[in-house]
C-alpha cells in the first residue's frame, strides 16, 4: 500500500497518540489524496520531525489520526546551506524555480525585486504572494522527501538584501570565472544571486564587484531565469555538496 507524506504546521516536539489535522489539509487528505481509515499517512512538522501514523476517521471537516509514532531514521539533509536570492519573475516561472529549488535541497529562498524586473506585484499583495509561494515549497518538500522545510522569504528589494553583506555569488553570462572557481568559503554555505529575464543592471553589477560578491557565468550560453536555479544547485551538488562521493559518503 502506497504511503503519503504531507507537511502539518505543529510545533510540537511530542505528539499525543491521536491528532486532529483541520482545514485545508483535511480537506487535501480526504478529496485529493482521497485517503480512508486504516490507510497509512507518513508527516513531518515545524520542528524537522518526521512521524507515521494511521487514518483514524475522515469527516467533513476533519481528519483525526492515530497511532503516532516518530521515525527513527530521518531523511538526510542537504549538505549545502544555500540561500537563493531570485529576482522575482512572472508567475508560473516563480513557481517552477521555487519548485525545483526546493526538490534540490536549497534551504531558503528570497524573493527579490531588482531593476531590470518585467514581472511588478502590488505591495499590498506580498504576503498573499508569499504565502502562495511557501505552499509551493511545501508541496515540493513533501514530494521530494525533505523533513526540514524550505523558507520563501517576505519579498525585498535587490538592494536590501544586498547592504545585509551577505558574501555570496550572482551569476552573470559575461562574468571571466566557473563555478568551480569559487573559493572555498562559499562551497558548502552562500548566498546566490539569480536575476530577472534581462539579467541584471549595470549599476547592481557595480555593486555586487563593490560588495566582494563572486561573479561565474553558467557555461557558453545564456540561461533563462527559471532554468539558472536547478542548473546552478545541481552544479553546486555535484561539485560540493549531495551528488559528490566524497560528501555523501559513498
Amino acid at each position: 500500500m502506497r504511503v503519503s507524506r504531507i507537511y502539518l504546521p505543529i510545533n510540537h516536539l511530542n505528539l499525543k497518540d491521536t491528532w486532529i489535522i483541520e482545514q485545508p489539509k483535511a480537506h487535501y487528505i480526504r478529496n485529493v489524496l482521497r485517503l480512508k481509515p486504516g490507510h497509512p499517512l507518513q508527516f513531518f512538522t515545524a520542528t524537522g520531525q518526521q512521524y507515521d501514523a494511521v487514518i483514524a476517521a475522515v469527516n467533513k471537516h476533519e481528519v483525526v489520526i492515530k497511532d503516532i509514532v516518530a521515525c527513527q531514521q530521518e531523511p538526510p539533509k542537504s549538505t549545502l546551506h544555500i540561500t537563493l536570492v531570485q529576482a522575482i519573475s512572472g508567475s508560473d516561472r516563480m513557481d517552477y524555480t521555487i519548485q525545483k529549488a526546493a526538490e534540490l535541497g536549497c534551504k531558503q529562498i528570497q524573493p527579490v525585486f531588482s531593476e531590470f524586473c518585467s514581472h511588478r506585484i502590488a505591495s499590498h499583495k506580498y504576503e498573499k504572494k508569499q504565502q502562495h509561494w511557501q505552499a509551493v515549497a511545501i508541496s515540493a518538500c513533501e514530494q521530494s522527501g525533505r523533513a526540514d522545510l524550505m523558507e520563501v522569504s517576505d519579498i525585498k528589494s535587490l538592494t536590501e538584501i544586498m547592504s545585509n553583506n551577505h558574501l555570496g555569488i550572482y551569476l552573470e553570462p559575461t562574468a571571466d570565472q566557473f563555478i568551480h572557481d569559487i573559493p572555498e568559503s562559499l562551497q558548502q554555505q552562500c548566498h546566490i544571486f539569480i536575476g530577472p529575464e534581462g539579467g541584471f543592471s549595470p549599476t547592481e553589477l557595480t555593486q555586487f564587484e563593490q560588495q566582494g560578491h563572486y561573479g561565474i557565468k553558467m557555461g557558453q550560453r545564456v540561461l533563462r531565469t527559471e532554468t539558472m536555479a536547478p542548473v546552478v544547485l545541481s552544479a553546486m551538488h555535484t561539485l560540493y555538496g549531495d551528488f559528490s562521493p566524497k560528501m555523501t559518503g559513498q
